[in-house]
């Protein structure tokens, strides 16, 4: 299984605090059966130093060699416009240099997201909305939209927990729109790994959906069965 939505690299957004708090995570995921985890701290237009995430992500894999689980280097990107020109400049950071780039976007704004996702799918990009639970304002018709625009569409493990967003969640996979759950981690307390409550809730609702989503989701996602 691969996480790709994680702040597990320390010390470089609000993600994990330090070297501590990123092995306790580590061994979150290693319980939890997760064998890769794409890193993926936050970019948008203001950070745009993928240098210095580079280096910071260099120090991060040689002091985590010792744990049986392989990380790989991307990012969380805000969206803005004249993103798909600094994601082609190497400015920003897709998910371990291929075309897939995890994107967010505003959650108190009203934003246009297919058409966002149109712009990068036109550059060459293969855009995943990040947590696309929390786009509140988002309909029904919106979510078909993103697909046919060229998107993939990524849960929180952490929405099965929450009625408002189980609901989202519950039509996303009864439609067959969901590409991804992941961890969005932050820490191993508050915001930790726990896949537990979505992988419960689709083994029971959506079994069929069960194995694409967490046990072989990297061929599900990159056509491939592993980076390693």
């Amino acid at each position: 299984m691969i996480d790709i939505h994680s702040h597990i690299l320390p010390g470089v957004d609000d993600g994990a605090e330090d070297l501590g708090v990123a092995r306790a995570m580590a061994e979150r995921y290693r319980e939890a059966g997760v064998e890769e985890v794409i890193c993926t701290p936050h970019q948008n237009a203001e950070h745009r130093d993928a240098a210095r995430l580079k280096e910071a992500f260099a120090s991060f894999s040689e002091a985590m060699r010792d744990l049986p689980v392989s990380f790989y280097l991307g990012a969380e990107i805000y969206y803005y416009p004249g993103m798909a020109e600094d994601l082609a400049a190497g400015k920003l950071l897709t998910l371990n240099g291929s075309r897939a780039v995890l994107v967010e976007f505003s959650t108190r704004e009203e934003t246009a997201i297919a058409d966002a996702v149109f712009d990068l799918a036109a550059a060459g990009f293969r855009p995943v909305v990040a947590h696309i639970e929390r786009y509140w304002y988002l309909k029904k018709d919106d979510y078909f939209l993103i697909r046919e625009s060229g998107g993939m569409i990524q849960l929180n493990a952490g929405a099965f927990a929450h009625e408002h967003a189980v609901k989202t969640a519950k039509f996303l996979l009864k439609e067959r729109l969901v590409d991804a759950i992941a961890s969005d981690a932050h820490d191993d307390r508050s915001r930790s790994v726990d896949f537990e409550a979505a992988q419960k809730y689709v083994k029971r609702k959506f079994p069929r959906l069960y194995d694409s989503l967490f046990e072989n989701n990297f061929t599900a996602l990159f056509g491939m069965t592993s980076w390693i």
